[in-house]
């Protein structure tokens, strides 16, 4: 009786912490989807949706598998990901995804639409959504249409960059380097992620 008391109590603890953590709990859909207890997260497998509003900061995920903290405030999704915020869309083949820092990275087959201006490829990518600004490493490619704007000095020059950033918000690019020493883009698992 003990035991079941005790599971009842953390039970309680994790869902209180859930409420708590985001300004409102994220819709979380899968084909087949549990609640893991002992390491607080919920593991998704097909046909994955997670739509999240994080303090204003509003986006969809869909994949094939998925692994969110809601305590945490961290998504990992794989297979087929795409994520939308805003007329933005990212597809890769792996996302992580940090509230606190305001934080995506993605990995693998990296694909960035701005319907309006600009379409990216590159092999990672890096997105503070509180800036506004991505960092795209590796063989990038940019699809420039009239609309896009370039920061001062910064002119497309060629069909594939090494590092590319640009300005959500201002639709601008800020940076085109053919030759940069990019950072290591790294998805930790949800056992190594802090």
């Amino acid at each position: 009786m003990n035991r079941l008391k005790f599971f009842a109590l953390a039970l309680i603890i994790v869902v209180a912490a859930q409420v708590k953590a985001f300004a409102a709990m994220p819709e979380i859909s899968a084909g087949e989807m549990y609640f893991d207890v002992f390491k607080g997260i919920y593991v998704l497998k097909g046909n994955v949706h997670v739509a999240a509003d994080n303090h204003g900061f509003k986006a969809k995920i869909t994949a094939d598998e998925a692994q969110v903290s809601v305590t945490k405030q961290k998504c990992w999704a794989e297979g087929h990901v795409k994520l939308e915020q805003d007329g933005i869309n990212f597809g890769c083949d792996r996302a992580y995804l940090q509230w606190q820092t305001r934080t995506a990275e993605v990995t693998g087959s990296v694909k960035f639409v701005n319907k309006k201006s600009v379409t990216i490829t590159s092999d990672t990518a890096v997105f503070n959504w509180k800036d506004k600004i991505v960092d795209f490493y590796g063989k990038v490619t940019v699809k420039a249409e009239k609309k896009l704007k370039f920061a001062d000095g910064v002119k497309l020059d060629g069909k594939e960059y090494q590092h590319v950033q640009y300005n959500v918000v201002e639709n601008t690019i800020l940076a085109l380097d053919k030759e940069f020493d990019a950072p290591e883009v790294n998805i930790p698992s949800v056992e190594d992620a802090e």
